[in-house]
């Protein structure tokens, strides 16, 4: 069983690594998919190129906690401050919701499932993290 499963072992490892944190209700696990062109030179082994997050909304920035494939964390985190996000945007779908971070020239698009077997908490945390000052903000 993977780590990134259970919450307390996520608030663990976020406070081991001194991660901008405000509570367990602001924690997500996301996907940035592979490109087009991965799967294209790749084919079905372009998927292995998929990113996924648990991701922190703290109080001065988002942190997105790289995970393995098979789901255990990465000491490798990747941070943005809420300063430097001129742009969001959420698009709700069925069985994914779709937040698109802009910063600069960049965008992060990540998505999130509603519900993941094993991750109760998940689908409480989308409606949570869409009312954190930083979506209100943006949305």
């Amino acid at each position: 069983m993977n780590k990134s499963i259970k919450l307390e072992n996520i608030i663990a490892y976020v406070k081991e690594h001194d991660i901008d944190f405000i509570d367990s209700k602001y924690v997500l696990y996301g996907r940035m998919d592979t490109s087009a062109l991965n799967l294209f030179l790749l084919g079905g082994l372009g998927a292995l190129t998929m990113k996924q997050f648990v991701i922190i909304f703290g109080e001065n920035q988002l942190t997105l906690i790289l995970l393995t494939l098979p789901g255990d964390f990465k000491e490798k985190a990747m941070t943005i401050l809420y300063e430097d996000i001129f742009k969001i945007t959420f698009k709700e779908g069925i069985l994914v919701d779709v937040f698109t971070f802009y910063i600069e020239d960049r965008k992060f698009k990540v998505k999130c499932n509603k519900k993941i077997v094993g991750m109760s908490w998940q689908s409480e945390n989308l409606k949570t993290c869409l009312e954190h000052p930083i979506m209100t903000k943006h949305l």
